[in-house]
């Protein structure tokens, strides 16, 4: 039935690049922590458009040419992300992660996610 999960990349206060993915659910904090470990260079230039694309790049690198796995679709409010499954809003405008658990700076969220994968391996 997949692990559906969202993760919407916040452009700016009216626009946002969300990538939608059926199976990533049960590794969706650590992939999304190595994909902006990855982007990191460009997101601390504030080269949102960038940033954005090696983030999705990194984590769908393993799926880049299959039929299905992933989506990309633009939304006009990316803080609404009511009816996304699990969606998590990298505010690349703030540099904070939005999910479940509240806000969160993104190199902490990196840090995070990072050592719970370090540890759980």
């Amino acid at each position: 039935m997949g692990a559906r999960c969202t993760f919407v990349f916040k452009q700016s206060e009216d626009q946002a690049v969300a990538l939608y993915s059926h199976y990533g659910e049960y590794s969706m904090y650590q992939d999304l922590a190595a994909a902006l470990q990855h982007a990191m260079p460009r997101i601390e230039m504030a080269d949102i458009p960038y940033a954005t694309r090696m983030a999705i790049s990194y984590l769908i690198q393993d799926n880049i040419l299959d039929e299905t796995g992933f989506g990309i679709f633009a939304i006009n409010s990316p803080d609404n992300t009511s009816g996304f499954d699990h969606p998590i809003l990298i505010d690349l405008t703030n540099n904070t992660i939005i999910d479940d658990t509240g806000s969160h700076p993104i190199d902490e969220f990196i840090s995070y996610h990072s050592l719970v994968t370090t540890v759980t391996q």
